[in-house]
């Protein structure tokens, strides 16, 4: 089962039941956040300017991605394709130690919808050692839905 959330972004995301939307989001304007049952952080950004094609939509979680290289020295675990109906995207997870020393991981995920909409998701979770949940990812690109 899962719970559809209005982003207020002209997109909705389907999400595993448990999660919750956050009050404030800090992944700055035009951004969404949200809680999954098991403590991991999905944050939501629209951004109709940055990516086209899937050139820009590689381009996009690289940079992202370097985020986490540059400030935590994460290296890279995974990348690839990730395609919907209607929806063209691609995903970047890195592994890192955050600042109060926990295994982290972050998987950036860019997607292209219809009508030019870009929808950014950042996947924040614990990293114990296990692998990189493929079908949470699937799940949230085929989640997203442009709402106008």
């Amino acid at each position: 089962m899962s719970i559809q959330f209005d982003t207020g972004l002209g997109i909705s995301i389907s999400l595993r039941d448990g999660a919750r939307a956050l009050e404030e989001s800090s992944a700055g304007p035009h951004s969404r956040q949200f809680s999954l049952s098991n403590g991991d952080l999905v944050s939501l950004v629209r951004d109709d300017t940055a990516a086209t094609n899937l050139a820009d939509i590689i381009a996009w979680t690289e940079n992202m991605a370097n985020f986490y290289v540059t400030e935590f020295g994460a290296v890279e675990e995974m990348q690839g394709s990730v395609t919907g109906a209607g929806k063209q995207g691609f995903a970047y997870s890195v592994a890192f130690r955050d600042a109060e020393d926990v295994p982290r991981r972050a998987t950036l995920i860019g997607t292209l919808l219809g009508d030019g909409i870009f929808a950014g998701i950042t996947l924040l979770t614990v990293n114990a050692g296990q692998p990189l949940d493929v079908a949470l990812v699937q799940e949230l690109v085929d989640g997203l839905e442009p709402t106008s």
